[in-house]
């Protein structure tokens, strides 16, 4: 009787042990450890919404910090101006590790701080951020928010090429010469190199910015997201004229720069009552006329390199970021 009494309480015992395991292995398998690594969800098939609540703070919150550099004046001044931008670090971030980097463009009038708030006051696209990583949705990444040089006035051109320029030359060296990206060293040669790490895009002006960017600089960025704006800017939103004039341009890049279709890849956005979503969708609709550099794909970027998502609003930054949400789970994936 005592010997049966011994076994029950040794299964019961070994029961435990095997529960206890299974708890921890569960887990391990659905949570990320101390580096902010998650188990990566597949990217979807379609356009999804964003979730309510990520815009709510995370568990594994990451933080932003602010980094200042210097840049120069295009007016042929020789004016060197001070300027500061606002960096995102995920979760565990670690200067060991080599990490993805998006720059991520606010359309005029705005700032720095609009899309990831400051270090004692995030604002709810921070919290988007850390919620993505935590579930899973996208890998850790860097997020770097510059704003624009109103020195110029209110030529939007000169500001546009101005902030193309800024990133490029000056931004780009500040970050990635201070945080830990695929670029070993902050060089023009280093950026060419690591390009299929590096993203761009924004919302309004910042859109404008990310179709610059592919125009003239697709040899540093793979990624684009142009968000509620073609590469001109009217306040009257659509212009035909200026519109068909855009998709020759960025064709004419794409075919001078030598990459295939599979080294670039845009996710174009606006909402169906935003005053570019007309000028925005139409410059999708042109480039699918171009299918040596352009495949047109609505699910995600295995099937091509080009997509565009709608979803119902207005010209509004809260209104990016399901579309922003949408294009970071389909980049950096190759």
């Amino acid at each position: 009787m005592k010997s049966l009494i011994q076994s029950k309480k040794a299964l019961f015992i070994i029961a435990i042990i095997m529960l206890a395991a299974i708890y921890v292995l569960s887990i391990r398998n659905t949570a990320g450890d101390k580096s902010g690594q998650h188990k990566l969800k597949p990217v979807p098939t379609k356009a999804v919404e964003l979730p309510s609540s990520y815009e709510r703070p995370a568990g594994e919150p990451g933080h932003v910090e602010e980094i200042s550099y210097k840049t120069t004046l295009i007016d042929g001044s020789g004016k060197v101006v001070d300027k500061n931008a606002m960096v995102y670090l995920p979760y565990g971030y670690d200067k060991s590790r080599k990490y993805d980097i998006f720059y991520l463009n606010h359309g005029y009038g705005a700032s720095n701080t609009t899309f990831l708030g400051t270090p004692n006051s995030p604002h709810a696209f921070k919290h988007i951020l850390d919620n993505m990583i935590q579930n899973g949705d996208i890998k850790p990444i860097i997020v770097v928010t510059p704003t624009y040089t109103f020195e110029y006035g209110r030529n939007v051109e000169n500001i546009q090429t101005a902030m193309g320029m800024e990133i490029t030359n000056d931004l780009m060296p500040a970050v990635e010469g201070k945080y830990s990206t695929y670029a070993a060293e902050p060089t023009a040669a280093e950026f060419r190199k690591s390009r299929n790490h590096r993203g761009i895009g924004g919302f309004s002006l910042g859109g404008s910015t990310a179709w610059w960017a592919f125009r003239n600089h697709i040899d540093i960025f793979k990624y684009y997201m142009p968000i509620s704006m073609p590469l001109y800017y009217d306040e009257s939103g659509y212009v035909k004229s200026q519109d068909d004039a855009t998709s020759p341009s960025l064709a004419a890049s794409a075919r001078a720069s030598g990459y295939k279709q599979s080294d670039y890849r845009i996710y174009a956005a606006s909402g169906d009552k935003d005053f570019m979503h007309s000028a925005t969708e139409h410059v999708v609709e042109t480039l699918r006329g171009y299918p040596e550099q352009f495949t047109y794909t609505d699910t995600n970027f295995e099937k091509g390199n080009l997509m565009y998502t709608e979803f119902p609003g207005k010209h509004r930054y809260y209104y990016s970021f399901p579309y922003i949400y949408n294009g970071l789970m389909r980049f950096f994936r190759d």
